[in-house]
């Protein structure tokens, strides 16, 4: 299983000081949102200089980002010997799981509210939390697709979209809540996964 992975910029970074600096960040986004996160603010509170932080991320929505991508790394990876179809709803319901969270969900609204004005926010958002996800995901349909637990002819993409549209849609709209039963229910409807007994 391929492991979701984050560029980094310069020479290489020192595990101790990346922990501050991830915690300082999400810390600053839970005391006063995302307009606290600065990388001045950042800096101060992990003990390092600011031109340290520059070096690493290119702005303060990146720092958050891994932070939280840090956080709910284990919502990403599939259980061991875990068939397509379990693989996919592990991911799925760890997701809603996720965003159920006041914490999480609040930040991942400001983010995606924010990034409409803001194209570093936006590349970061993809960069850190959307793609590390969803190439793992990508590689548990292609790996059904050779144990034949896939359909062959679905398109990998945009299966992905149907499977996390509605997630992100009742986060951002809130128009309904984000159900125990969600990730079944989206499952359910899927039509990319061959038929197996008890399915």
């Amino acid at each position: 299983m391929a492991q979701a992975t984050t560029a980094t910029r310069g020479r290489p970074r020192s595990e101790e000081a990346r922990a501050r600096i991830l915690k300082a960040a999400l810390e600053l986004v839970q005391e006063g949102g995302l307009a606290a996160a600065t990388m001045t603010a950042i800096a101060a509170r992990a003990s390092v200089s600011k031109v340290t932080v520059y070096r690493w991320w290119s702005s303060p929505g990146a720092i958050v980002l891994e932070g939280l991508l840090d956080q709910a790394h284990e919502t990403i990876e599939a259980p061991p010997g875990a068939s397509a179809r379990d693989a996919m709803f592990h991911q799925v319901e760890a997701l809603v799981e996720l965003y159920r969270e006041d914490e999480t969900g609040a930040i991942i609204r400001a983010i995606t509210s924010r990034s409409e004005s803001d194209p570093r926010l936006r590349d970061a958002f993809r960069k850190y939390w959307l793609l590390p996800r969803r190439e793992v995901a990508a590689e548990i349909l292609r790996n059904g697709m050779t144990t034949g637990e896939v359909r062959p002819d679905i398109n990998v993409e945009a299966s992905l979209d149907v499977l996390y549209a509605p997630i992100y849609f009742r986060l951002l709209y809130e128009h309904l809540p984000l159900d125990d039963d969600l990730a079944a229910q989206i499952m359910d409807l899927y039509s990319g996964f061959v038929a197996t007994e008890g399915h």
